[in-house]
């Protein structure tokens, strides 16, 4: 069986146009369960019958400790891929299609109430440095607009209007568009960041002037395309011309067109230099995780500003249509958990019956 996963995932994505977080899932997933079918003796699709692949959920949550909700994401791997088998008549039978998802615990949305969203943004309001003050615009931004992961690290500067005063997602989750509002307070916070903060980290050339005790240049370090450490002799040279030598031999990388960019120094013991380079998905999760959590006092993610946010529009009135909207979810369904969420003013009118 494990011959046909590459071909099934290259169809996956090219065919199914599934996203790449989605392929890259559905591939550790099978792997877990070609392991599983190499120790129970099963190495061809007609091998396995619906009884093997319940005891292969019963393992992975005894042997591997995993939950209900992950153990269904592996029987949805699972029915895709066995779909695909019989569709291409590698095999006639779909034991998948007989299994059942596990009942899993409804809970509500971990999220930071207002005082703590508040809290947040103050504390990193106070960072004057380039790294704080990227955080603190990018946490804003997850806060006030809702944006997941990989659409903040994916937000462009050609997506975001601060004039306008709109934010558009484009090809968010479900291949799926949508625009929200840029409220007065984040405009402020984004203008300030994109003009002082990212404005002098992406575009610069690279490489680093020595200068002598009276500010006189004296030597250029810089690495060459191979990654190798060189030094340029500046001696004697106007600022104009040190200019001039500094972009030739070490120019500015291509700017990306992401809003969010690394600004931190690279290590001493590398070479490359980071702070231009665009900001990815694991990136974001360390930051909210690094910078949030110690404000709050608890472990915090990234999806948790996302629920922030929606509890925020939900304190305020929004009804479950307008919340809707601005996550961009596919079916109202999924928009129903923040439905169970005991606002201050539902608090306040259960506790008027109570007295």
């Amino acid at each position: 069986m494990a011959e046909y996963a590459p071909v099934f995932l290259k169809w996956l994505s090219f065919v199914r146009q599934r996203r790449e977080n989605t392929v890259r899932g559905y591939s550790e997933d099978l792997k877990t369960f070609f392991g599983f079918c190499e120790q129970a003796g099963l190495s061809k699709p007609d091998d396995v019958n619906f009884r093997h692949l319940e005891f292969f959920l019963g393992w992975l949550q005894k042997e591997r400790g995993l939950k209900a909700t992950s153990a269904n994401r592996h029987i949805h791997a699972l029915r895709t891929f066995w779909f695909w088998m019989v569709r291409e008549e590698i095999t006639a039978k779909n034991p998948a299609a007989q299994l059942f998802l596990l009942r899993t615990q409804k809970r509500l949305p971990n999220y930071l109430n207002l005082a703590e969203q508040e809290k947040t943004l103050a504390t990193l309001a106070t960072r004057s440095d380039l790294v704080g003050r990227r955080d603190y615009a990018l946490v804003a931004t997850g806060l006030l607009t809702g944006l997941r992961c990989s659409e903040l690290a994916n937000l462009e500067l050609a997506h975001l209007d601060l004039d306008a005063g709109v934010v558009r997602v484009v090809n968010g989750k479900g291949m799926k568009d949508r625009e929200l509002p840029v409220i007065p307070r984040l405009e402020a916070i984004l203008r300030s960041y994109l003009a002082e903060v990212r404005a002098r980290v992406v575009g610069q050339p690279r490489g680093g002037v020595y200068r002598t005790r009276d500010g006189r240049p004296s030597s250029l370090k810089y690495y060459d395309a191979d990654g190798v450490k060189r030094y340029q002799n500046l001696r004697g040279l106007p600022d104009a011309e040190v200019a001039a030598v500094r972009a030739t031999l070490a120019p500015a990388p291509p700017v990306p067109p992401y809003v969010f960019v690394r600004a931190d120094p690279p290590p001493r013991s590398t070479g490359v230099k980071r702070a231009e380079q665009a900001l990815v998905s694991r990136g974001v999760l360390r930051i909210v995780r690094e910078v949030v959590g110690p404000i709050v006092g608890r472990k915090v993610y990234t999806h948790m500003l996302r629920h922030s946010f929606a509890t925020r529009l939900r304190e305020n009135g929004a009804d479950l249509q307008d919340i809707q909207e601005a996550l961009g979810h596919a079916v109202i369904t999924t928009t129903t958990m923040y439905a169970h969420i005991s606002t201050r003013r539902r608090r306040e009118k259960l506790a008027e019956y109570l007295k």
